[in-house]
């Protein structure tokens, strides 16, 4: 339990959270009491009706979707979690020095025009510079899911954080277990690789480098997403949805009854055959040596795939949508 430095209010604290959300007057603050002025929200522009109905609309859009999910499914379950995030804006310019990979071609072969005999590579030096500004999300909770830890977050659309809107449905605002000092030392570090990708682009070796990296504006902003299970038959599958924008982070959903027989049949003769290549390659019937070699290599990739189609067919989908 924490007591609000502002409204005296109790309210309920987690181990690790160190930037703290009053769920009474809804004030950012320190362990220490001291106000954080620089926190903004994303607007929920859909509600649980909505992100039901964008959910359930997708998922029927996907491969072997049950026809009759829009009536079959029933939501047994939904929360409003909004997940603290850090954001910040670096700016970033890196000078570098290295090696970078060739290549001489030598005779080029006349029937084939862009192939050569012999290819020589070899090292030569290449220097130059990337100036970026890169924008950091950073998650404040370490025990989050990974699609929504990465989810696109409209930044441009923030706006100053109101509890009372959180509390239009009943969402529940978790605490950050993450200073804005960390934050920003955690984004000068993710800058600082993402530089150093740029510059492996161009070359193989880094030989020698001079980085000047600014974190700049720095703020915490709180982002709703709906944390939603439905049923569909007997058994139950999660969800989640954004409560800004309607995209759907990700969906366990299930397969139609023609589509998993379809799946779990032709794996089954693909295994069927391939077990049959590698008994005859192996002369397990006694017909002498056939296939030898190759009939492995086939009968195993078949058997391979065969039992991949089968466990794709029995098992619950898990789909997310694409930027």
């Amino acid at each position: 339990m924490a007591k609000c430095a502002f409204c005296d209010a109790n309210f309920e604290t987690g181990p690790g959270d160190v930037l703290l959300v009053c769920s009474y007057c809804g004030t950012a603050q320190t362990t220490d009491g001291v106000k954080f002025k620089d926190h903004y929200m994303i607007r929920v522009h859909f509600d649980q009706h909505e992100a039901q109905t964008t959910l359930v609309d997708w998922i029927s859009k996907q491969l072997g979707a049950p026809e009759d999910l829009n009536v079959g499914a029933k939501f047994v379950k939904y929360e409003q979690v909004w997940y603290p995030f850090w954001i910040s804006r670096v700016d970033a310019h890196t000078e570098y020095q290295g090696m970078g990979r060739d290549a001489n071609f030598h005779n080029e072969w006349p029937q084939r025009r862009g192939a050569y005999k012999r290819i020589d590579f070899y090292w030569k030096p290449e220097s130059g510079a990337f100036t970026r500004r890169h924008e950091i999300n950073i998650a404040g909770v370490k025990d989050i899911d990974a699609d929504v830890r990465s989810h696109p977050i409209p930044t441009r659309a923030k706006e100053y954080f109101s509890h009372a809107h959180a509390e239009e449905f009943d969402g529940k605002v978790l605490h950050s277990n993450m200073t804005e000092d960390q934050a920003k030392k955690l984004a000068h570090q993710i800058a600082h690789d993402r530089q150093t990708n740029l510059v492996l682009q161009e070359v193989s070796k880094i030989e020698s480098r001079n980085d000047k990296i600014d974190v700049g504006e720095t703020f915490l902003i709180h982002v709703p997403v709906w944390e939603l299970m439905y049923r569909y038959g007997n058994k139950k599958y999660k969800a989640s949805v954004s409560a800004p924008t309607g995209y759907v982070i990700e969906s366990q959903y299930p397969r139609s009854m023609t589509f998993r027989a379809g799946g779990i049949g032709v794996g089954l003769i693909m295994l069927l055959i391939g077990a049959g290549l590698i008994m005859l390659a192996l002369d397990v019937l006694g017909l002498g040596p056939i296939l030898a070699g190759g009939g492995l290599v086939s009968g195993g990739l078949l058997a391979i795939i065969g039992l991949v189609l089968m466990y794709k067919a029995a098992s619950s989908k898990e789909a997310k949508e694409r930027v």
